[in-house]
Parts: structure tokens; C-alpha cells; sequence
């Protein structure tokens, strides 16, 4: 998807200069424009001031992670592109703190876990439990 559509889905939108927008939040009651939307040229980015998460706003906007990427991720699946991400080393407590978020949002977006991410999912939560 491009700019436009996810500018299209928003209200009191706003020029704040080149590629660069300002709009209303739709993820809470927002009086005046607090929603920052900018294009990269591959990707959307998005950041509300009033602190709302990016899932949220999305949500509220019937989008996804994948439609702020999706031109980046299509180009790459076209072109027969399958990058390796690099995660930054993290400790051990960091990995399944980062574990418990991402079921989280998985479970906030109305996906469902499978049994191996249950099963790591109660892993992660009792080795946190643990260390606290």
C-alpha cells in the first residue's frame, strides 16, 4: 500500500512539509492533529505524540505492519530476495521478555498462538517469573 491509502483512512490531515504529514490519531479521542505520518520512499512510518501504539493506530485504520511495508516486502518477494534480519545480541531475560511481547501483540491483533508458541509462551513467561 502507499501514503495515500493509509492518508486516505485518516482525518484532519495536514502537509507538514515534504513527504511528511500530520492527522488526527485515530487509536484515541484526538481534538487536533498529534498523528505523525512519514513516507521513506519504501515504507510508512508512523508516531502519535499522545503516546498510542503503532498497533493500535493501525488497528483503528483496518491496517497491518505488512501494509506499511508491503511494497519493500513484495519487491523483495518478486525479486526472489529472502534477507536474513539481524537481531541485536540480547540477553537472555531481554529474549523472552521479547518473546511475551510479541504473543501479546499477536494475541491484541486477534491471532491465535499455536501450540509450539503456547508452549514457548509459558517458557518464557516462567523464566521471567523466575528471575524476578
Amino acid at each position: 500500500m502507499t501514503v495515500d491509502t493509509v492518508l486516505s483512512r485518516l482525518d484532519m490531515v495536514k502537509s507538514a512539509g515534504n513527504d511528511r504529514w500530520y492527522a488526527r490519531c485515530p487509536a484515541h479521542q484526538d481534538k487536533s492533529p498529534s498523528l505523525s505520518i512519514r513516507d521513506t520512499g519504501t515504507r510508512t512510518l508512523i508516531h502519535c505524540f499522545a503516546g498510542c501504539a503503532a498497533e493500535d493506530i493501525l488497528a483503528a485504520i483496518g491496517m497491518t505492519w505488512r501494509d506499511l511495508f508491503a511494497d519493500e516486502w513484495q519487491a523483495a518477494h518478486e525479486a526472489g530476495i529472502h534477507q536474513k534480519v539481524k537481531l541485536p545480541p540480547l540477553d537472555q531475560l531481554a529474549l523472552e521478555r521479547r518473546i511475551i511481547d510479541i504473543a501479546e501483540a499477536d494475541l491484541r491483533a486477534g491471532k491465535s498462538l499455536s501450540t509450539e508458541d503456547v508452549a514457548r509462551l509459558e517458557i518464557a513467561l516462567e523464566r521471567v517469573k523466575g528471575a524476578a
